[in-house]
């Protein structure tokens, strides 16, 4: 299922009747009755269940409403304007195509949790969306992804990495890699390339996704042997980190893990360098990796270790023209958002066109067979590259490790 989409699901919808035609005689009176016995007998055979003629094929829908709910306001928002592109480019692409076209309702969820659930009630009940992408971070698929799961809605996830997210029901999908996969490349390129021996762990100890990664981390580090002098905690939303790089400094490593959101991750490293952590290393997770957070910390960031499931110079063509299409449209770089979000919705639609909705289908009924054939799709060749889906529905890519140079990604070595 990792091919793109069979031409032949392309095109308008089609409905094809069956007709029933009786070869006639050259004699019309015994024509008529050889079609009269033909058709009483033919009669019985109807009556007694022993003959069952074509049924019309249903006609397929040519719209589907799907919803997406991201950070646009609040403090992940940083995130949210490359998933945001990503999603634009590709549906536009898709419904130029002139067969079935999506149409998105995009929502913000302010980053809350509860401002993801009340999105989730809407798209649910009021909009009837066949599937929802988002939201951005675990802690509100967490809280949100409960409900679609129960009213058997498919959720289509685009940037948690969070683990466990998928466990909450077989609706759940994600094109997003879960950080864990991932953590333990960087940690063995720190170690290889940056001599890393000691450090120090700080991380946000009220956010699901963060707790997550420095646990991935901590277990990476002990792996390989490198000495953990400590580990400092934050909490959303927190602007003053002083108090706990005054502590990190003390410790004399050579090395900080940084496992927080993009606003955290911009304080910390920022902070850190004003108060004379010059010589220490930055390596961290999924936020190192937005082009927000790059932007943002500017010169903190210069020579950030992080690994990722997509990067701007893989060579495989679907990620060449996708770069190109991205800055001719947008006059900026893609990251890995943009990637994982982009590919999300040429999968969907994949799916969307195998599932052959019917116009008659309730929507009860759409938003299985959606899922159904979501669940089939086993492999897709993107701009990730070849993405393998496991049967908990998580993706596996090949990925990179990544370090910030001249304020831009490149490949470490």
């Amino acid at each position: 299922m990792g091919a793109a989409p069979d031409p032949g699901f392309f095109g308008s919808p089609t409905t094809k009747g069956a007709t029933m035609f009786l070869r006639h005689s050259s004699s019309p009176v015994h024509g008529f009755k050889r079609a009269s016995r033909a058709g009483a007998v033919l009669a019985s055979l109807l009556l007694a269940g022993a003959v069952a003629l074509p049924v019309a094929a249903q006609e397929t829908i040519t719209t589907a409403k799907l919803g997406a709910v991201y950070a646009f306001s609040g403090p992940v928002a940083i995130y949210s304007t490359t998933i945001k592109n990503g999603l634009d480019m590709a549906v536009a692409e898709l419904n130029a195509k002139g067969d079935l076209k999506i149409d998105l309702v995009l929502e913000d969820d302010r980053s809350t949790k509860d401002d993801a659930i009340n999105v989730y009630q809407k798209f649910i009940q009021r909009d009837q969306a066949l599937l929802i992408f988002g939201p951005l971070i675990g802690g509100q698929v967490f809280a949100a992804g409960p409900l679609a799961q129960r009213a058997k809605v498919p959720v289509m996830l685009t940037s948690v990495a969070t683990p466990g997210v998928t466990l909450i029901g077989d609706h759940i999908f994600r094109t997003s890699v879960e950080s864990a996969a991932i953590i333990p490349a960087t940690v063995k390129t720190a170690k290889d390339l940056l001599k890393t021996a000691r450090v120090a762990q700080i991380y946000t100890n009220d956010d699901q996704f963060s707790v997550g990664e420095f646990k991935a981390y901590e277990a990476a580090l002990k792996a390989n042997g490198i000495q953990i002098a400590g580990a400092e905690t934050v909490r959303t939303g927190d602007v003053d980190f002083s108090a706990q790089l005054t502590k990190i400094k003390a410790m004399n490593v050579d090395t900080l893990v940084v496992s927080s959101q993009g606003q955290e991750v911009v304080g910390i490293l920022t902070q850190a360098r004003k108060l004379g952590l010059d010589k220490v290393r930055f390596i961290g997770g999924n936020a190192f990796n937005a082009a927000g957070v790059v932007k943002e910390a500017g010169a903190a960031m210069e020579g950030a270790l992080s690994a990722t499931p997509w990067f701007l110079a893989m060579e495989h063509p679907k990620n060449v023209e996708f770069v190109k299409k991205y800055r001719d449209k947008y006059k900026s770089e893609p990251d890995w958002l943009a990637a994982q979000t982009y590919d999300a919705v040429y999968i969907v639609k994949q799916a969307l066109l195998a599932a052959k909705i019917g116009k008659d289908d309730s929507v009860a009924v759409a938003r299985t067979k959606l899922r159904d054939s979501l669940a089939a799709i086993k492999t897709y060749d993107g701009v990730l590259g070849k993405i393998e889906f496991d049967e908990k529905r998580d993706p596996r890519v090949a990925g990179a490790v990544i370090k910030v140079e001249s304020g831009k990604h490149v490949i470490a070595k």
